[in-house]
């Protein structure tokens, strides 16, 4: 690392070559070197010490995020669609091997490994929030949208996915620390992607920002957002925080879901106990992707199905089926 942080050309190069080598092809690698080089930046991410991988880097790539706006812009776009596959493939197997009760090796390699890029891609996103976040509040809130409904798409994903001992054998490899496969992983970018953006928004003297609240608020599932928030702030953090600076963020997360509660207390009451606790039978109708909304409408030609809301918003940047990957020529419903 001192190397490379010595070669003053490789650094200069480095970051714009990143992002734009983050494509259908390169985006595997190009996330390996990305995480390591942002390692120790994020929320709980300091557990036994581990510091910041490349300071030196972090800035560069912050730089250029900030001055090549395009780039960057194409680069986000790419780790939201990315982000989004890797979770729904990682939840649709664990959820197959959840139904047959029995994990099977090559199954749970294929999960473990997922998961490993999921977190790699969540930490990432977190880096891009915490270091260029008026890319998601100034200007148009598509990316803040965008955003927000990942954070909630993958926070119920985990939540939903399975319990937590049967997560945990799931990904658990032989040898492998316990510390390395838990929920954890991914938990930690999401509360930091949300104070990130609540610690923006409230230290900032600039009125034309994005309000971070009403875009979660706007979302058409408060019941599902509240009962993400609570599970954050109830899990159990004593492993990975240290410091009263991280109790402090988690109390800043608290002062965020009672705000969140406040100006979505209008939610009906029986809506939001369906929302939370819909039986069994409704899973076959429920939308895989979001698990909030009903499976109202059919890619054509593969006949897969999820609701309306999270194909439209997926068919704005990616033409391709989230399960099988074939082009989506129409949507009926």
């Amino acid at each position: 690392m001192l190397v490379f942080e010595n070669n003053r050309e490789a650094i200069n190069k480095m970051p714009r070559s990143l992002l734009s080598a983050f494509d259908n092809r390169s985006w595997i690698p190009v996330t390996n070197i990305l995480s390591r080089f942002c390692k120790g930046s994020g929320f709980a991410s300091y557990k036994n010490g581990e510091s910041a991988s490349s300071a030196t880097f972090q800035v560069l790539l912050r730089e250029t995020c900030i001055h090549e706006q395009e780039l960057f812009f194409s680069f986000l776009n790419r780790l939201f669609n990315t982000l989004s596959w890797t979770m729904t493939e990682f939840s649709m197997s664990i959820r197959e091997m959840q139904d047959k009760n029995q994990v099977a090796d090559l199954q749970q390699r294929k999960c473990s490994v997922i998961f490993d890029i999921s977190c790699s891609l969540a930490r990432i996103l977190e880096f891009c929030t915490r270091e260029i976040p008026c890319a998601f509040l100034m200007g148009p809130d598509m990316n803040l949208r965008r955003l927000t409904e990942l954070v909630v798409f993958i926070l119920n994903h985990i939540i939903s996915v399975a319990d937590a001992e049967f997560f945990d054998m799931t990904l658990r490899r032989p040898g492998q620390h316990q510390e390395k496969t838990n929920r954890t992983m991914i938990l930690a970018p999401l509360v930091g992607i949300i104070l990130s953006l609540m610690e923006c928004s409230s230290t900032s003297e600039r009125r034309e920002l994005n309000d971070v609240i009403a875009v979660f608020a706007s979302m058409d599932c408060p019941a599902t957002i509240h009962f993400g928030l609570q599970y954050l702030l109830s899990y159990n953090w004593s492993n990975v925080l240290r410091g009263d600076s991280s109790f402090a963020k988690l109390a800043q997360l608290k002062e965020f879901s009672h705000y969140f509660r406040r100006i979505t207390a209008s939610v009906d009451g029986e809506e939001e106990d369906h929302s939370l606790n819909a039986g069994d039978e409704d899973d076959d109708h429920t939308c895989c992707i979001c698990y909030n909304c009903d499976s109202d409408a059919t890619f054509q030609p593969c006949h897969h199905r999820s609701c309306f809301g999270c194909i439209s918003r997926h068919l704005l940047n990616n033409q391709r089926c989230f399960f099988c990957n074939a082009v989506v020529t129409s949507v009926t419903r």
